[in-house]
């Protein structure tokens, strides 16, 4: 049995087989389960953002019968209303949120023991007489831990500084000062009675198949005061690092599958000339088509089993190392169906590229095997064409789940398959007619080539897919690095300023000043709502738009901030018209994703209205928004003047070190009036996303990079044996050691620097399919376009020193 899985190891057209099936199989498994790791943490952040799987939240608290049907499952009820927070003369209003024992069901609250302290987690609420205030509301009410404030009638003990709900939301403009009590306090404030603005949620844990029974189960039973949420229409979605890092990963493991199939393919052909000899003999002595392929594809496969063990472990090992990596708390444990899938997947890709090489051999004729070159009937050229089809189409399913989602990548897999010998046939013909009259050297190494069109054309595609490959793979790689950077840069602002007045400015700047903060601008923010486009009332102007309008919608529920500026900010570009002119009040520029959701475009005239009255503006561009910027974002930016005459407040972001920290409290009292936000928190999970991403970013190209070499070797093994006759040839008509190696120099020079030619092209024409799916825009040209001649340049210049083995050249031509 040793010898048997042994034996095939020591041809090296088996050993990149084993190889490239290895590094195959650790992509596939590796982004499977990635996949799966990645959309369970982000289907369980859903549910902690929204307080759980299902949410039923209305007006009123749920009736009898809805609360019977949930019995069974783990809940939590929460209580949201508005109150002000007494402090002897000191009155603060105040977002209030109560919770019974069971909060929160997913996630936990952070809270400290006082300002400014380091959080802890903690998996439940306040108790009985107790309350939990955000730092905003201590610093208004100038309190501190230990303290008691009054909510309503009732008087409560402040036992934390609440830092972070699970089911906090999100948006820097709509925060206000917040409060966490205890269910079971609310009844003794007196605030709750009839008529009273507030919103009754009961959240259920509902994992995997029971969302769907429970929704039909209480779907019939809503009031029309309630509405039913899930983690499936909250409207989250992966964002920034972590949507490219998914796309990024599903293009590069088809790259590799594309690659690596390249690799087998070719090395099958080595391999199935290597057991032709063992297939005739066989059939000589009367073995039977069963027996004949019982042999060989038995023992092939049986030797390439540990290879395709070991990718499998090293992605498994991968994928541990990542659930550690990223905390066990919501580890993903894929089921059984997961790993048959990946345990098939590399099976798969063998059967496609390498199978039909192998099965012809027992269909030939003893003679026909034992012949130089054996050629397959024209049938199995057929069969062979769609098994490497089928083969990436297969494995797509196995990465997505669908086709659907890799629609266009298949089609150009299958374009590239089909069309690129096609495409390469042309010039190879072009060239072999034009080099009638050249010098021998280069006239023979060019016959070589064009006259085995059969050999050539799949060795010179598989050379320009791995070479273009690999170019756009670092390319790509290093934009996406650049562009996460840039995204957080390393002294990012940490801490936002709402509420600013004129008169603070001056005092405010020099607090910043005196502290080595740095800020970028500040922004006047009016707020106000849009209520006419062109003379139209706002709800007639874009009814006749695209039922799509969500963001719309909520644009139109609500009060904006309204803000104006002279130059365009960092994290915004210019989708299309212009920017603002400082010297035209009465200019306006969109958001283009608002602008699209209400119908809006360059030329529209806006009418806004405000506390102080109303206002109108033209718009005269739109704004792609980076809002994951962490710098300061707007909906409408005014021209300056735009906004004269309105009450105003001023907003602005900071960056202050760890150790300017703790100047903080003064800020708050030389300033009470102001909302400080800290977005340390988020800044810091921002930044080790990035991280992340970077690092997986790596590993993909690292794989594709193995997978590009492989191809290159199995295409030079596949010539290797034919290049040898050639040379004995050559010599048994007079040819010197000289032209034989100027021969082999130019015919590699030919091959490989045509390869490089042809991926440049390559790489070239996918810029902007790839820049519009990963980038949102096309993809600027970079010096890592220039990759395959840094491989090629120095790889013939090795084989240009390398000494040239010769032997007898007829035991060759005999051999």
């Amino acid at each position: 049995m040793t010898e048997r899985l042994l034996r095939p190891w020591r041809s090296p057209a088996f050993r990149i087989q084993a190889l490239a099936l290895m590094v195959a199989t650790l992509a596939i498994a590796t982004v499977v389960l990635l996949r799966g790791e990645l959309e369970h943490r982000f289907a369980t952040r859903t549910a902690e953002a929204i307080g759980g799987d299902l949410v039923l939240e209305g007006s009123a608290p749920p009736s009898d019968q809805q609360k019977a049907m949930v019995s069974d499952l783990a809940s939590a009820n929460t209580l949201t209303f508005s109150s002000v927070l007494v402090r002897d003369d000191i009155f603060v209003l105040a977002s209030v949120k109560a919770v019974d024992q069971g909060y929160p069901l997913y996630g936990s609250v952070a809270v400290a023991g006082q300002r400014f302290a380091d959080p802890q987690r903690v998996d439940h609420g306040p108790a009985p007489g107790e309350v939990w205030l955000a730092g905003t509301a201590l610093d208004r009410l100038e309190q501190r831990v230990g303290d008691t404030v009054t909510i309503g009638d009732l008087p409560l003990r402040i036992t934390a500084v609440l830092e972070q709900e699970p089911d906090q939301g999100a948006g820097f403009y709509s925060m206000n000062p917040r409060v966490l009590m205890n269910l079971a306090d609310v009844p003794g404030t007196g605030i709750i009675g009839p008529g009273t603005r507030a919103r009754y949620k009961l959240h259920l844990r509902a994992p995997g198949e029971m969302m769907a029974p429970l929704i039909e189960q209480l779907t019939p039973t809503l009031a029309a005061n309630q509405e039913l949420e899930t983690r499936d229409n909250a409207g989250l979605r992966s964002m920034g690092p972590l949507r490219q890092l998914t796309l990024w990963g599903q293009l590069a493991v088809m790259m590799v599958v594309l690659l690596c199939g390249g690799a087998v393919y070719l090395a099958a052909g080595v391999r199935s000339l290597e057991q032709a000899r063992r297939s005739a003999v066989m059939k000589t002595f009367g073995a039977s088509r069963a027996t004949v392929l019982r042999w060989i594809l038995s023992r092939e496969l049986t030797a390439l089993l540990p290879a395709m063990l070991a990718g499998l472990a090293l992605a498994v090992a991968a994928f541990l190392a990542l659930q550690q990596w990223l905390g066990d708390a919501l580890a993903w444990k894929p089921g059984p169906g997961s790993w048959l899938l990946l345990a098939l997947a590399p099976l798969v890709i063998w059967a496609g590229f390498a199978l039909p090489r192998l099965w012809r051999l027992a269909d030939l004729p003893p003679r026909q095997i034992l012949q130089p070159e054996p050629s397959a009937p024209v049938a199995r050229t057929g069969l062979n064409l769609v098994g490497a089809l089928a083969a990436p189409v297969l494995v797509a399913m196995v990465l997505s789940g669908s086709l659907m989602e890799l629609l266009q990548l298949l089609g150009l897999m299958v374009a590239v398959a089909v069309g690129l010998p096609l495409l390469l046939w042309g010039p190879l013909r072009l060239a072999d007619r034009l080099g009638d009259r050249w010098p021998l050297a280069p006239r023979l190494a060019l016959r070589r080539l064009s006259r085995r069109p059969l050999t050539t054309l799949p060795m010179l595609s598989a050379l320009v897919l791995a070479l273009a490959i690999m170019s756009m793979s670092s390319h790509v790689g290093q934009q996406l690095l650049s562009q996460w950077r840039a995204t957080l840069p390393e002294k990012a602002p940490n801490y936002f300023v709402l509420n600013l007045f004129e008169p603070d400015l001056p005092a405010f700047r020099q607090w910043l000043d005196r502290h080595g903060a740095e800020t970028p601008q500040l922004y006047p923010v009016v707020r106000g709502r849009l209520v006419e486009v062109n003379g139209q009332p706002v709800r007639e102007a874009v009814t006749k738009e695209s039922d799509d309008r969500e963001q719309g919608e909520r644009a139109l529920n609500r009060d904006l901030s309204l803000t104006e500026g002279d130059t365009l900010p960092a994290s915004n570009q210019i989708a299309s018209g212009r920017w603002l002119d400082p010297e035209q009040p009465g200019e306006v520029s969109v958001e283009s994703e608002l602008a699209a959701s209400l119908g809006l475009q360059v030329g529209d005239q806006l009418r806004f209205t405000g506390v102080s009255g109303e206002l109108s503006a033209t718009i005269v561009g739109l704004r792609e928004v980076d809002w994951e910027s962490f710098q300061p974002n707007f909906y409408f930016m005014f021209s300056p003047g735009t906004l004269d005459g309105e009450d105003r407040y001023w907003l602005t972001s900071f960056y202050l070190d760890e150790a300017g920290s703790g100047a903080l409290p003064d800020l708050i009292r030389a300033f009470p009036q102001i909302t400080l936000l800290d977005v340390n928190a988020l800044l810091g999970q921002a930044q080790a996303l990035i991280t992340q991403a970077s690092r997986a970013a790596l590993a993909l190209a690292a794989l594709l990079l193995a997978s590009s070499v492989l191809v290159m070797a199995a295409a030079w093994l596949a010539g290797s044996g034919q290049r040898r006759k050639d040379d004995a040839l050559l010599r048994v008509l007079g040819g010197s050691r000289s032209l034989l190696r100027r021969v082999a120099t130019i015919e590699q020079l030919w091959l490989m620097g045509g390869a490089a030619v042809f991926a440049l092209v390559l790489h070239f024409l996918a810029l902007w399919p790839l820049g519009q799916r990963m980038f949102d825009g096309d993809l600027p040209l970079s010096p890592w376009m220039l990759l395959p001649w840094a491989v090629v340049l120095p790889w013939l210049a090795v084989q240009r020193v390398l000494p040239h083995r010769t032997g007898p050249p007829l035991a060759r031509l005999s051999g």
